[in-house]
């Protein structure tokens, strides 16, 4: 499920802004991005992610900002260890001449506003340990509203699919009636072209055969099971994507399973639309947490 959330706040000396943002996956995954110092504190930023989110992949992105000019300048460590690197790979390609200092100065990573001492970063840590809860429920807001218009597109195709099911259950007897006048006219015909009769018991014995290889009540009462058992988790409360994913299987296990046993054209268009339905659904349930 996708989703935006983000918190800043801006002090004398520095600004922190934290921006936390989801895209579909099936389970949860989390990234996130920390200034320099702060490294150890992921694992508490993934799980302030994982009390409020159970699916999707999340990326958390955390900047500072210094309004101390000194701060704002790379450290000596920093350009010297840059400069080390650089020479280093020069060295080992044996390229000549050496590294310049203007070309150090070109290095966008030497400027990164994450250039922070990690005694200023701990300094801010508690203020981004706010923040970033702020803006991950921010992102939880933001998808439990579009979790509401999913809701509504996907009750709607559950009320299609009961559609289809109802519709199938009143073409089904018809279709082995005109299986049976089907049957009795070429039986027919052929005898009577060889002046000879055939026992009714016979034909009603084939017919029977023929209603019991094609009945489909069993997959219709499933079908109908698993599309209530979708519309309760629908409507409940917690996570229940993954539960959705399994339901949706089970739907089209007994659609598939009808579909092979139809032999009227109606009834294969509807399951048709039924597995169509179905396929969408399946998109949708991975939008749901």
């Amino acid at each position: 499920m996708t989703g935006f959330g983000r918190a800043a706040r801006r002090d004398r000396d520095l600004d922190v802004e934290v921006e936390a943002r989801s895209v579909n996956h099936r389970f949860l995954s989390a990234k996130v991005n920390l200034p320099d110092g702060l490294a150890r504190h992921e694992s508490d930023i993934d799980k302030l992610i994982r009390t409020q989110l159970t699916r999707g992949s999340v990326t958390v992105n955390v900047t500072m900002k210094s309004h101390d000019d000194d701060e704002a300048l790379p450290s000596l460590e920093r350009v010297k260890a840059y400069h080390e690197r650089l020479e280093s790979i020069r060295k080992k390609l044996k390229l000549k001449g050496s590294v310049g200092f203007d070309t150090l100065l070109q290095i966008p990573q030497l400027w990164n506003s994450d250039n922070h001492d990690s005694a200023s970063a701990e300094k801010a840590w508690p203020a981004i340990q706010e923040l970033a809860s702020k803006a991950i429920s921010e992102l939880a807001a933001a998808r439990a509203k579009e979790g509401k218009a999913i809701e509504k597109d996907v009750l709607a195709r559950l009320d299609t699919i009961e559609s289809c099911a109802k519709r199938i259950e009143q073409r089904a007897p018809a279709a082995v009636d005109a299986y049976q006048k089907k049957l009795d006219d070429r039986i027919q015909a052929v005898l009577s072209a060889k002046g000879l009769e055939v026992g009714k018991p016979d034909l009603v014995k084939e017919i029977a055969i023929y209603a019991d290889k094609i009945d489909i009540s069993e997959e219709l009462q499933r079908l109908r099971t698993h599309v209530g058992e979708f519309r309760k988790a629908v409507k409940g409360d917690g996570p229940v994507g993954r539960k959705l994913d399994f339901t949706i299987q089970e739907m089209v296990r007994e659609i598939n399973t009808l579909a092979s046993k139809a032999s009227d054209g109606e009834v294969s268009a509807l399951a048709v639309q039924v597995k169509s339905e179905l396929e969408k659904l399946k998109e949708q349930a991975e939008n749901i947490e």
